[in-house]
Order: structure tokens, then sequence, then C-alpha cells
């Protein structure tokens, strides 16, 4: 495989300059008057104001929503919009939780090309305003009562419906084809590869212990945005953290999500659901520098990729990782961090072990060596999605946003972010900082 190449035809680097996010909280909480559209402003219009520049510098904005409002088809367009910049080319995508880094990619992608100079990427969701539905049977049966000729027809039709039919039904968070919840993955994971429940409850806690170190040493204050969300009468500054979840006694209380004997997978070993935004300022590097501005770090490489659906469908962080790691032409042991969305502590513990498998290597990646044994200490050092929780569209910009953070503190290095998603879907990138 040749080496990837990430550069302007000028022989440019792609600067990631600001990466920036709300506050992840609990559903129903701090933002439940707000949009996924509302964050995604909120978050844009902070970073910009933060990286004081221009606006008609930026030429493109993408943004990532998984939870997605019918009445609003486009909320990078909306976010656009709320903030006065109308002639601003912006669209939306949605790739499960790899939906914040395939923003970014397709920003970089149009840098590269020549086509803009500088472009936001961002992801944003909202699980407190998810929208209701009624199942598609029960709307052909309201379109055939509408078309009955009398009244009798009508009413005769209307007494049909039973009140089962009229029960609306929330966003469906499962696997669309082999309509599997992330619980029942990670199970079936969990048992392949063997995986105990203490195992998952206790990587769970090791989660929430470094997250919340994280807080308490002020490592996140330059990730996070003090957010005043509508109507502006009260103000969310941190993650809402499960501050028992330290304890391993707080695991004990869960009961297995899959209805079986033998499961292992609980809520306290998943990341919750919950409201989130993130936005990253991508520029050309000479741009970066002749506006004054010092990058975060830079893009090395990257991969997205796909796989199978019926068995491993959250191994999409490995095989993505593999990619990434030849298309930069560097091993997983030099890198400095390496951060990766918790899908769930299944899938965390059995991607470690297919990172280590050469089995899995010569089978799955077309390699001849495992990718290595991830190093406990440089994986996710700050906590992951299992603290922080998870929303959808923006959880894989938490990582790089916070991976980059982490980089900077030291005086710069190296940094592997992937992430897995529903569908079989997974996403890497190497990032670099100086």
């Amino acid at each position: 495989m040749t080496k990837q190449t990430l550069l302007t035809a000028q022989g440019e680097r792609i600067a990631i300059v600001a990466g920036l996010r709300t506050p992840f909280v609990q559903r129903d909480t701090g933002f439940k008057s707000s949009y996924a559209t509302d964050l995604g402003t909120m978050v844009t219009n902070e970073l910009l104001s933060r990286t004081a520049i221009e606006r008609t510098h930026i030429e493109q904005l993408v943004f990532g929503q998984v939870i997605q409002q019918p009445d609003i088809p486009n909320p990078a367009r909306e976010i656009a919009l709320a903030l006065n910049m109308p002639t601003l080319q912006a669209y939306t995508l949605s790739s499960s939780c790899l939906s914040g880094l395939q923003a970014l990619v397709n920003v970089a992608g149009s840098i590269v090309s020549g086509s803009i100079s500088a472009g936001i990427a961002g992801g944003t969701d909202s699980i407190s305003n998810a929208p209701l539905s009624i199942s598609p049977r029960v709307i052909y049966k309201f379109k055939q009562i509408f078309k009955a000729p009398t009244l009798e027809d009508k009413y005769r039709l209307f007494r049909q419906f039973s009140w089962r039919d009229l029960k609306p039904h929330g966003v469906n968070l499962k696997d669309y084809m082999t309509q599997l919840s992330v619980a029942d993955i990670s199970e079936r994971m969990a048992q392949q590869h063997h995986i105990s429940r203490a195992e998952q409850d206790e990587y769970a806690r090791q989660s929430h212990l470094k997250a919340q170190n994280a807080w308490k040493l002020g490592l996140l204050k330059n990730d996070v945005m003090p957010s005043f969300p509508r109507p502006y009468s009260d103000f969310v500054v941190s993650d809402t953290l499960v501050s028992a979840a330290v304890r391993p006694s707080y695991y004990e209380r869960f009961s297995p999500l899959p209805d079986k004997n033998y499961a292992t997978v609980t809520e306290a070993n998943m990341p919750k659901p919950v409201d989130g935004a993130a936005a990253v300022l991508l520029m050309r590097e000479k741009q970066a520098k002749t506006l004054g501005l010092i990058p975060l770090g830079y893009i090395k490489s990257y991969a997205i990729t796909g796989n199978d659906i019926w068995q491993n469908m959250f191994m999409g962080a490995t095989l993505a990782s593999s990619l990434a790691l030849e298309r930069a032409k560097l091993t997983l042991q030099e890198m400095d961090y390496i951060d990766i969305h918790e899908t769930s502590a299944a899938q965390m513990l059995v991607n470690m072990q297919l990172f280590a498998s050469t089995e899995f290597a010569k089978n799955q990646l077309n390699r001849t060596a495992c990718l290595g044994e991830i190093d406990p200490a440089k994986l996710n050092h700050l906590g992951g999605s299992i603290a922080f929780g998870n929303p959808r569209a923006a959880t894989s910009l938490r990582i790089l946003i916070q991976s980059l953070h982490a980089l900077k503190r030291r005086g710069g290095g190296l940094s592997l972010v992937a992430s897995s998603g529903l569908g079989g879907l997974g996403a890497a990138m190497v990032l670099e900082s100086e």
C-alpha cells in the first residue's frame, strides 16, 4: 500500500487549528430545551469567537447528526444561517458514532483538493429532543380513513385501530439490518471472546476514574465550553459524570440488558446516550500561520472502513486503525496516546484482543503480524465514552479534541484516534502535534 499523502498541491499539511465541545449531559437535564441544531450553533459560535478570525475565512461547514429531526433535514445549513453566514456551503451527514470524524475527513478532503482553504467539521445530537413517530402501517390506515367515501366507512375503519397502534415510538437506536441493539451486539462479542462481566465492570470503572480525575485536575477546561442553553436561565459547565461509578459496589446493582441467564452487558458498562455537540476548525497550514494561529495538530492519515455486521460488528476500530497506521507508515508502539470510542466495555476489551491477535491480523487485516498490545497507560488516559456519555454524532470529535489537547500539553507527539459504529463501520486517524 502506498503512503497516504494529505497535502495540498502546494505541499501544505491540513492543520487542525482548534477544537471545542459542549459538556456532555444526561438526557432531559441541562440541554433539555435545546435541539441538536441549537447545540451545534452554540459550539460553532464559541469556536469562532475563541479563534478570533474573520468568519469570511470559513468556506465550508459539515456537521454530523445521527438522531435527526424530520423538520430540520440539514442542521448544518441552519447553523450557518443562525451565525449570519448565509453564503457558507453547509451540509449534514450521518454515519453512526463516527459521524464527527467523517465530517472532518470531508472538510479535509475539500482542503486537499483546493476547493476551500478553511472549514469547520462538527457533530451534534440531542437524545432529549429525539422525535416520536408512528408506524407506517398506522399511517396507511389513516390515509384509508381520509379516502373513505362515507362517514360510516370512516367509522368502520377507525374501529380497527387498537391502543397499541396509536402508541408513539421513540428513536430506534438499533442496527437497522440486524435489529440488534448496542447491548445485544456487545453481548455477542463478549460471549464469543470470553469477556466476563467482572472484566467489563472493571474497565468501565477505570474509564469513570480517569474522567473524574481529568476534571479534578483541570485537564479538560480547554476542551469544554461553559454553555448557556435556551432559555438562558441556567448554564452547564461540565459533563454530568456519575460520581458513584468509581466504586466497585456501584456495578452490582445493575442487571444484564440482554434477557439471558448468562448475559454480562449492563447499563453500567456501556455509555449512556446524552446531549452534546463538538466542532473543529481546519485550515491549510500556511493560511493558519499567516493568520497567526498555532494549530493543535495535523492529520497524518485516516481510514474509513466497513465490515461484516453478523460477526463482531464493532471491530471497525481495529480494521480502520490498521489501515490508518499503515498509510502513515507508523506502528502502534510509536503512538504517544491511543483514544478509542468506547461503544461498550465488551467492545473495547474485544478490540484490545484483536489488536494483539496474530490470527486476526492474518485473516482480517492482511498483515503478517498483529498491530500489537495496547499499552493501558496510553489508552483513553483521560477517560472514555462510558464515563462521558455518547452523543453519537459528536463522540468521535470528543476523542480527537481530547487527544490533540493532551499531545499539546506534553509538547507534541503522535496519537491514534478510532471509533466503531452500528452498521459495521469503523474510522481511525493518526494525528501529530508539534
